[in-house]
């Protein structure tokens, strides 16, 4: 049998052994019901009903069907059920992604508060570097922090935050208590995150423009060992804001504005749309995209707070 709409009206005769009590139950009429109960002998190539005197007499197939039925219509209408996703009850494993621009303290944040709500719930987490965003659709990360110039197609994303490049270097460097001239910045060492292309576009064009090399003491995987190791050094490091507003507070660090203007740039939380209609998807990213968003104003706003603007003009 191929015609699943046939299985209610199948139901309901077998359960009145009646036209007209079938076709009151289900809102048609008696004809209407009549020519139902033709398909569906055609369907079965059996009787199912069978007449005798004033009603009828359900058939050999017809009893089989009706132990069937209740089940498999239950199971019909579950796919066609909305979901209602309870946190206390999910036991799924979340998955996100965040660049290097973001800190790490996002993770601790984040998984503290979903296993609060979901206490059977977990949080996998990984760095993404070299990847491009549109390998969302191929692989199981749910959510994705990150810069982004474009949307590509099926990809959804909500803004977090607008941020801004900063210098960051150790308050006992040489220039902790001067003004960073272009000739200077040109002319330090500096220690680079990889995997960072819009950082590399960006300052490694200015590079290029005025014809500089740029000297690289170290590349580290993330800003955590960059500002560790600019702390011990006289090197620079070129960093967003609200990542100068995480350490601040915890490494002997100073935070001086660029000699040039960068393009302010912008973080958005990410997923590809095959997730966009998934209850339980759209908890993680509502509760990843405040918490997210609250961490990352705070730390760029003690960033801005330290943020010591000396007019190098």
């Amino acid at each position: 049998m191929n015609n699943y709409k046939l299985l209610r009206p199948l139901y309901t005769l077998l359960q009145t052994r009646s036209l007209t009590g079938s076709a009151k139950r289900l809102n048609v009429t008696q004809s209407a019901m009549s020519r139902t109960l033709t398909q569906i002998r055609t369907a079965f190539n059996d009787p199912i009903l069978i007449r005798e005197g004033n009603q009828f007499v359900v058939s050999a197939k017809g009893e089989a069907l009706l132990k069937k039925l209740p089940s498999i219509l239950a199971t019909l209408d579950d796919l066609y059920d909305v979901e209602v996703f309870s946190p206390k009850e999910c036991s799924r494993e979340f998955t996100l992604a965040y660049t290097a621009f973001l800190s790490e303290a996002i993770v601790p944040v984040i998984c503290k508060e979903i296993v609060a709500q979901a206490p059977n719930a977990s949080l996998y987490s990984q760095l993404w570097q070299e990847q491009h965003i549109q390998a969302l659709s191929e692989n199981k990360i749910e959510l994705v922090a990150s810069t982004l110039d474009y949307f590509p197609e099926n990809i959804y994303g909500k803004k977090l935050i607008d941020d801004e490049y900063v210098i960051i270097m150790a308050d006992s460097h040489p220039l902790a208590n001067q003004a960073v001239s272009q000739d200077v910045y040109f002319e330090s060492k500096h220690v680079l995150v990889h995997g960072l292309r819009e950082m590399k576009q960006y300052v490694g064009d200015l590079f290029q423009q005025h014809k500089k090399k740029r000297k690289v003491l170290a590349k580290t995987p993330s800003f955590t060992s960059a500002i560790e190791l600019i702390c011990q050094t006289d090197a620079l490091v070129t960093a967003p804001l609200h990542i100068a507003g995480q350490f601040i507070d915890k490494l002997p660090i100073t935070i001086k504005p660029l000699p040039f203007e960068l393009p302010v740039h912008s973080y958005y939380l990410l997923w590809h749309s095959k997730f966009q209609n998934d209850p339980a998807h759209r908890w993680f990213r509502d509760q990843s995209f405040l918490l997210l968003q609250q961490h990352l104003k705070e730390t760029y706003d003690v960033g801005k707070l330290n943020h010591h603007v000396i007019d190098f003009k």
